[in-house]
């Protein structure tokens, strides 16, 4: 993994992936100057996901856009967006956590903790696996990013806006996000699985004695 994140560019892809990092950076560099540390740590925390994303073998159209919409996010709350724009948060929600979610199945199946699944064709219940563990995953997210709005709302900034439709909304728009994201995962791992195949000596010393 970390030969893959010191890897060069390669391509329209990779170079559109970097191109999102790179904005990433530019944005942290402006949070340290011109915003509060709470916004930087929230660059900080963007940043560290899209080196992530680098470091696996994955579409870089997908890494790109996963970057460009954690980005889209992080700007969206320093800017207060959320606050002048009533109905922008759902689609924040929908999008970031689906993508998050995607993320996180690629990374678990990475570090050998989840299977994944085969090319050739499944028996319909095996191919919900995916779907089905991706929305858990967003599930989980959704769950996070509202402990993190309450905690916000409690400690930081009473602006940030919490409450039970808000919250509840939140929690639709990012579980139907992650279904989505769900569907796609698996028909591109499905097409690609080395995509999410395992690093070597990944896994459980149970799954890596079974491999041999």
């Amino acid at each position: 993994m970390i030969d893959a994140l010191l890897r060069r560019p390669a391509g329209s892809g990779e170079f559109f992936a970097d191109g999102v990092r790179l904005a990433v950076l530019f944005s942290l560099a402006a949070a340290l100057l011109w915003y509060g540390p709470v916004d930087v740590a929230l660059f900080f925390l963007v940043l560290g996901g899209t080196l992530v994303s680098r470091s696996l073998n994955i579409s870089r159209l997908f890494d790109g856009l996963y970057g460009l919409t954690l980005l889209a996010a992080a700007w969206s709350s320093v800017l207060d967006v959320y606050a002048r724009v009533g109905w922008w948060d759902l689609p924040v929600h929908f999008a970031a956590t689906g993508v998050i979610a995607g993320m996180t199945y690629f990374l678990l199946s990475r570090l050998g903790v989840i299977s994944v699944p085969e090319r050739r064709p499944a028996p319909a219940a095996a191919r919900l696996a995916v779907p089905v563990l991706v929305f858990a995953l967003g599930l989980a997210v959704s769950v996070l990013w509202e402990l993190g709005e309450w905690w916000g709302n409690s400690f930081v900034d009473a602006a940030i806006n919490v409450g039970y439709q808000d919250t509840m909304g939140d929690l639709v728009a990012g579980g139907l996000g992650s279904l989505l994201a769900g569907v796609v995962m698996d028909q591109m791992v499905r097409r690609n699985p080395e995509s999410a195949a395992p690093a070597s000596g990944a896994g459980s010393p149970l799954q890596r004695r079974l491999n041999r």
